[in-house]
């Protein structure tokens, strides 16, 4: 066998493929071992060979003492690191020569590692280890007979195999995220019998009759073994979610197929009792004699670097270890060991700890976490809910001596001494029910790793009430989150308290360093919809879209600050957006940000950098006050849009404000006269019907009319991309048989005919989607408006914002979309600077003279 002692730098182009050679000159061209801002905005395969993410595969796992360990290596040593700090030596098996050269790069400064080029039988006859760790996924029953063979030769008696395996049935392959043979979705799960992957009975079969093993266990690495946040045992599966403690992503081609999401089924799977059976994957671990069951469960915080990564291990002794994963996570042991003593001294009930050279030890608590007590309080006594809260507020109160409000660290416009309450020299912000358990009556805490000096009780609190309506999701529609808001004396500082939990959890979860997981782990609703639709649709047209291998950092915003002509566009929309809310403050009227407008408010303070729009929401009988009394009321150069006094465009019924000093020309309006200033979107909120057949009949209504508007509007054009050519044809031949005035005035009254309906939904309608269903808001998010920093202007927006833009955009709808996602919203001429009837005069743009269009209009 050959020993890697010399190695050339030129790494050999043709002997890797692309992606590979990618990994190897970052190796190659680094110094030390630390990738971190190699990972900002990186691909998939350069983030799962250099992150430490990986290490949560094996870094909870108790190697003994003095081991001597295998690693069959199939990368670029993503576990070679933590495997050398686990053994005494570790011996790397490696095919390829180039990775080989790799490895032994990044890990230079160790000394108990050994690089060698060949496969398993090219081993001494007398070797044997302690631990042989197989990196490649051993996914087929041939694969795993023959690995048995070859590697148990050179186990010792008492060794370990650990191995990793995909399952044929894992959740996320039926939510249509392609599997890694045949790289189709759906494929693998109806694959026949040769050559398929194993399902865990699969798996269990060849492990029970196979002669070359005596005992093995099983792990349920999640979301998967790649990225593991979590390790699940048949000693301790999940009993009711895992929303608290796993993140699932999907790298970008993942995202084109997906027609659910993991976090959507994995609740009804738990409480199925088949979590297990459609794990997404599965760590082996095999062995010549009988294995001791020790580790039954792993939370992991790999994600959250060297200093503060920790594995929480629950031991089948009944024992929970607080582990740290690096020697430098040490003083954040401490802090959070002395953060309970303090506690304990203040009163406070804490689960009994003790600080040992690398964990913090303490028992495990059989009974309920508090956010198990409330999940089921919830459903079966809400006022036991309340009662908790109560409780729960108390010991925050107590947990500190109290300072003056001029001593408060938080500072924030909204924030004063009248509404911030209590100010708490020491603010022990995991004081929440996930962090501690509810016990007749009484709350025991444990992991309170963070503390904040002079920060405001209420904070705590806020934490604590935002955690559990995000975890528990029926809660909104049993006790309101506006319920305990009022009662605690919350909603002033809300607002406050969200912007600084923002800036908490962007420091506390690297969103700058990993960006790229971040990205892969933001998946809207709408995303969602969109490959449902392709399914549907017969003619639907799959296209290859090529990246480039080398992107630009994925947070880099200065392309879009030094766009002057972008700038300036929303210059004007800022301008009328303020001559709109003027318009509605004095005529009673109210409105509030939606859509991109909302996001970028809450995620910017402003207009996301990369967008061209603006869209607000009004109630349907403020938005029909409006249309009534806009002549009178918009002067010069403001034009309130809509589909009845301007007959040359449609947008679904909805209108737009533009100034019509200023070009903004769609491309479906050319050779249209109509006016084509730059605009913001305004659109009425509609009550949706509570019975669903009569909401299914509504819609049916709805979306006949635009149709019909659309094909009046626009004849010449393809408008109905949802329909075929024929189909499209059939509704223009329609639309000549009524008046514009017939259409608009039916699209209205199917709308508002039951606007007095008592329903707890809400939606835009008045939108055309091409067919797919409008998304329903919770009335209750839009019962109150609250003021919201927005450029230089507070805009206001729905009280339940947070609730709004998960639906509209996903849970991580904080995270920014990929650098080749953040373009303009759309496709369209502006000019700022010019009105549109002189563009269009001057570039000879539409088919008219500059006196028809001011003749139309």
């Amino acid at each position: 066998m050959q020993e890697l002692k010399r190695l050339n730098n030129v790494i050999t182009k043709d002997n890797l493929q692309v992606k590979e050679q990618i990994v190897a000159n970052l190796i190659s061209g680094s110094e030390g071992t630390n990738y971190n801002e190699m990972l900002k905005g990186a691909s998939w395969d350069t983030f799962c060979q250099l992150s430490s993410f990986r290490e949560g595969l094996l870094n909870w796992y108790d190697f003994k003492e003095g081991s001597e360990i295998l690693q069959i290596s199939n990368g670029f040593g993503a576990l070679t690191g933590l495997l050398a700090r686990k053994g005494e030596s570790v011996t790397v098996l490696e095919t390829s020569e180039e990775r080989a050269r790799c490895i032994q790069k990044r890990y230079q400064e160790y000394g108990n590692i050994s690089i060698c080029i060949g496969e398993v039988e090219d081993l001494e006859e007398e070797e044997r280890y302690d631990y042989i760790i197989v990196e490649k996924e051993v996914n087929t029953k041939n694969d795993l007979k023959e690995l048995l063979v070859k590697a148990c030769r050179f186990l010792k008696e008492t060794g370990r195999l650990l191995f990793v395996c995909e399952n044929r049935f894992g959740m996320k392959y039926w939510c249509g995220v392609p599997d890694p043979v045949s790289n189709i979705p759906f494929a693998g799960i109806r694959q026949s019998n040769t050559g398929r992957i194993m399902t865990r009975q699969d798996l269990i079969n060849e492990l029970e009759n196979n002669t070359n093993i005596n005992s093995f266990r099983l792990y349920y690495p999640f979301p998967d073994d790649k990225l593991p946040q979590a390790i699940y045992t048949d000693d301790y599966l999940p009993k009711t979610s895992v929303r608290d403690r796993v993140i699932p992503y999907y790298p970008m081609k993942q995202k084109k197929s997906l027609v659910c999401l993991e976090s959507e089924i994995c609740d009804d799977l738990i409480a199925n009792g088949i979590f297990h059976i459609m794990a997404n994957s599965f760590l082996v671990e095999c062995s010549k004699c009988n294995i001791e069951k020790e580790v039954i469960f792993v939370a992991l915080s790999t994600d959250r670097g060297e200093e503060n990564g920790f594995a929480t291990v629950i031991r089948s002794d009944n024992v929970v270890q607080k582990r740290n994963l690096h020697p430098l996570g040490r003083k954040s042991l401490e802090r959070i060991y002395k953060n309970q003593e303090t506690l304990l001294n203040r009163g406070v009930k804490c689960v009994k700890q003790v600080l040992l050279n690398n964990m913090i030890e303490m028992p495990y608590i059989q009974d309920k976490t508090m956010i198990e007590y409330l999940k089921k309080c919830f459903t079966s006594c809400p006022e036991k809910v309340k009662d908790a809260f109560d409780i729960l507020y108390e010991n925050i109160l107590l947990s500190s001596l109290n300072v003056p409000f001029s001593e408060c660290a938080l500072h924030h416009e909204t924030l004063n001494e009248k509404n911030a309450g209590k100010i708490l020299s020491e603010a022990y912000i995991d004081m929440i029910p996930y962090n501690c358990f509810f016990i007749d009556g009484q709350i025991l805490f444990y992991d309170q790793e963070f503390m904040k000096q002079n920060y405001p009780a209420k904070y705590v609190l806020f934490r604590a009430l935002r955690y559990t309506y995000i975890y528990i999701q029926e809660a909104e529609n049993i006790i309101p989150l506006e319920f305990f808001k009022k009662k605690y004396e919350l909603n002033q500082v809300w607002g406050a308290f969200e912007e600084e939990e923002g800036r908490f959890i962007e420091n506390n979860r690297n969103y700058e360093g990993l960006s790229s997981f971040y990205v892969w782990a933001n998946v809207s609703r709408s995303d969602i919809d969109r490959n449902v639709q392709k399914l549907l649709r017969d003619d639907e047209k799959r296209n290859t879209r090529n990246y480039p291998i080398f992107k630009k950092k994925v947070y880099d915003l200065n392309p879009f600050k030094q766009d002057i002509n972008l700038r300036n566009i929303k210059k004007v929309q800022l301008e009328l957006l303020k001559v709109f809310a003027e318009v509605c403050e004095k005529n009673d009227l109210s409105y509030c940000a939606i859509y991109g407008t909302l996001l970028g408010a809450v995620r910017h303070k402003g207009f996301i950098p990369w967008d061209d729009d603006l869209d607000l929401a009004m109630p349907r009988e403020d938005y029909d006050t409006l249309i009534e009394i806009a002549p009178e009321i918009f002067d010069e150069p403001y034009f309130l849009q809509t589909p009845e006094n301007d007959i040359g465009c449609f947008y679904g019924g909805y209108s737009k404000l533009r100034n019509s000093n200023t070009t903004g020309l769609e491309k479906r309006n050319k050779n249209h006269v109509c006016n084509q200033g730059i605009w913001i979107d305004i659109f009425p909120l509609d009550v949706v019907p509570s019975n669903n057949e009569e909401k299914e009949r509504q819609f049916g209504k709805v979306t006949f009319y635009q149709r019909l508007l659309l094909k009046k509007t626009y004849p010449e054009r393809r408008m109905l991309w949802d329909l075929s050519q024929d189909q499209e044809t059939e509704y223009l031949k329609l639309s000549k048989c009524f008046s514009r005035e017939e259409l608009c005035r039916g699209l209205h009254d199917v709308i508002t005919n039951i606007q007095n309906q008592e329903s707890d939904k809400i939606a835009i309608i008045e939108r055309y989607r091409g067919g797919r269903k409008y998304t329903e808001y919770d009335k209750t998010d839009f019962e109150f408006l609250i003021k919201m920093q927005f450029e230089d202007y507070m805009i206001l927006v729905p009280n339940g914002y947070e609730n709004y833009l998960i639906k509209e955009y996903g849970m991580w709808y904080n995270l920014y979309p990929s650098f080749a996602e953040r373009k303009p919203h759309h496709n369209a001429i502006f000019d700022p600077h010019k009105p549109y009837i002189d563009y269009i005069a001057e570039n000879d743009y539409n088919n008219f003279s500059k006196n028809e269009m001011l003749g139309e209009i």
